[in-house]
């Protein structure tokens, strides 16, 4: 009686656990994974320090899934991965995160960063700073519609090409 009663919370617990996962997540996921650090490496010559277009309107230039790459202001190669961005206009912007060392080794790596309108981010120490001293990345919005992602000089960023998945 007792075997079958824990066999069947633990078949419970997995059900729900498979039920709960979000599938497209986890592919974006997947593509993030995907992205090596020699990936990045290759693609930093085309980092800017041009803010992007994160507007309520059709000239957004980021989508969920989308996975941005960056050079920090302490000069570490990094990846972003977009998971949520201003749903239902909540001003939050939800993303996982990888930022290296000069060697290419994992410096730091975090998930589900959630970032509010107005605030910035300190992709070197994974934080939300008390002060704009070591900002890497600023969500500057001008009003309810206009917003910006925008690297804090000398942080570059770029958009990472991404193959279409069927």
């Amino acid at each position: 009686m007792k075997k079958s009663l824990a066999t069947a919370i633990v078949i419970t617990v997995i059900a729900i656990s498979c039920i709960s996962r979000n599938p497209t997540v986890e592919a974006y996921r997947n593509s993030f994974c995907s992205v090596t650090y020699l990936n990045i490496e290759s693609f930093s010559v085309n980092l800017t320090t041009e803010k992007i277009n994160i507007s309520r309107n059709e000239k957004r230039m980021l989508n969920e899934g989308d996975i941005l790459i960056y050079l920090t202001d302490e000069d570490r190669l990094g990846k972003m991965l977009i998971l949520e961005l201003d749903k239902n206009r909540s001003g939050i912007l939800l993303f996982d995160f990888v930022t290296y060392d000069k060697d290419g080794k994992i410096l730091i790596e975090k998930k589900e960063i959630k970032l509010q309108a107005s605030y910035f981010f300190d992709l070197d120490k994974g934080i939300i700073p008390k002060k704009a001293e070591g900002v890497e990345l600023w969500w500057h919005n001008i009003d309810d519609m206009e917003m910006y992602l925008v690297p804090w000089t000398p942080t570059k960023l770029g958009k990472y090409p991404l193959a279409k998945m069927n």
